[in-house]
């Protein structure tokens, strides 16, 4: 992964998300994930979220000054926390 430092700050970065798990509490983590990015774009951290059609993938455009913010926003993703999604890509620019 390209460290988010190498770009201006501040600065984007595009993150890819794949399933990685079927849990028992995924639709209510996929339900959290969604209010969480949604405050998260209230603060005008998050650009735009989707998903890929008919796959198990999505992705979230952030806003952040540094690689602690970047991180932070990452490892505070509910379906992060509890091993629904992995982090498979993040893209600055």
């Amino acid at each position: 992964m390209i460290h988010a430092s190498a770009y201006k700050d501040p600065h984007h970065v595009m993150l890819f998300f794949e399933e990685i798990t079927n849990a028992a509490n995924h639709q209510q983590c996929l339900t959290d994930r969604v209010g969480y990015y949604e405050e998260l774009k209230s603060n005008g951290k998050v650009v735009i979220s989707g998903n890929f059609w008919n796959q198990d993938k999505n992705f979230v455009i952030v806003s952040v000054s540094n690689d602690d913010e970047l991180l932070h926003i990452i490892e505070n993703d509910p379906a992060i926390k509890q091993n629904v999604l992995e982090l498979v890509k993040a893209m600055p620019f």
